[in-house]
């Protein structure tokens, strides 16, 4: 089961310390399962994002790199693909346009689900979107109607995303934090109707972002321009069936590519031999992942301002920043960004 909440910036979840909104529901699962605290998103965009997510390939592989104008390309090998050959049902749920299929991310899914409420001509289309209890019934209805068990759900929720309309009942955080709260009750009743199920304690749940956002920082106030950790730092939960590994943290730099190669691992099926990410699992028996430099793009200035595009590499200690001028940072003593060295 993977779970992807759109636009939700990993410090702003009590999970990596944040106080000013409760999220109980992925504060459960994460008491069940492994936190990363330093994972990273290729791209602060949802749909070359999710690509990545879902390839296991950077953005320079897939060839998808902006929302607009770009798509999966025919031989793309994707996740779902993967395990529908080793017998899954794969059903893909999502919540916004930018994912809608024609943009190839259903490549493989038996079932995926974008449809959406009609919206006027004034919505923005990056803005169009159903509510997240509307996909989750969606989500809930297909399990019901499957035979056996053994399945692969996507579900996507695009509530932090703006505009930021939380519903009443949280109007009294933040409006983008009350997102969130209200995207937590999304999660705990999706954990609640796997539970209902007897599906949940053998189930490998992952939650995860597939960007953050700036509010503010740096002078951005969304995403898809800047590469600093506001949006590509993303909340990364992954609950392993059984009970296995609960409540450990790993600090090492991870990235959205590692997921296809751990969830292969997890499943003891072959992992192409071309994908750069790397199974997580050794970290999970108690061992050690390789080091790598972790690549993060932004193209989007280039395709909608005439800015230049910015390329990012991130290791343990240092972020280095390709630019018009250059920037490096030492995200280990300057973890907001501020001094360029």
């Amino acid at each position: 089961v993977l779970i992807s909440i759109d636009t939700l910036r990993a410090d702003h979840l009590p999970v990596y310390g944040y106080q000013k909104v409760p999220t109980p529901a992925i504060d459960a699962l994460a008491k069940d399962g492994v936190v990363f605290d330093r994972a990273y998103a290729q791209v602060p965009l949802t749909l070359p994002s999710h690509v990545s997510i879902l390839s296991g390939e950077l953005p320079f592989q897939t060839g998808v790199r902006d929302n607009m104008g770009f798509a999966v390309k025919p031989g793309q090998r994707m996740l779902p693909e993967m395990l529908e050959d080793r017998g899954f049902a794969t059903g893909g749920f999502v919540s916004a346009y930018v994912l809608r299929a024609a943009t190839g991310i259903s490549k493989g899914f038996g079932v995926y689900d974008d449809q959406l409420p009609s919206a006027s001509p004034e919505v923005a289309i990056g803005d169009v979107q159903r509510d997240g209890a509307d996909t989750l019934a969606a989500a809930e209805k297909w399990i019901d109607g499957l035979t056996s068990p053994r399945f692969f759900l996507f579900i996507h929720f695009y509530e932090p995303h703006s505009p930021y309309t939380p519903p009443a009942r949280y109007s009294q955080y933040l409006p983008y934090d009350g997102e969130i709260a209200y995207s937590d009750e999304l999660v705990g009743r999706l954990i609640d109707s796997l539970r209902r199920r007897g599906l949940y304690d053998r189930a490998l749940v992952i939650l995860l972002s597939d960007h953050g956002e700036g509010l503010g920082d740096h002078g951005e106030e969304e995403h898809g321009l800047f590469l600093y950790s506001e949006t590509i730092r993303v909340p990364l939960v992954v609950k392993l069936p059984g009970e296995r590994d609960k409540g450990r943290r790993f600090t090492e730099p991870v990235e959205h590519i590692d997921l296809v190669p751990t969830i292969l691992d997890l499943l003891h099926a072959p992992i192409p031999p071309d994908l750069r990410g790397r199974s997580l699992v050794p970290l999970f028996d108690g061992g050690t992942i390789r080091d790598q430099g972790l690549y993060a793009e932004s193209l989007y200035a280039r395709y909608h301002l005439g800015w230049s595009e910015l390329y990012a590499l991130t290791d343990g200690r240092y972020r280095f920043i390709r630019a018009p001028h250059d920037e490096l940072y030492d995200v280990q003593t300057d973890p907001h960004e501020r001094r360029n060295l």
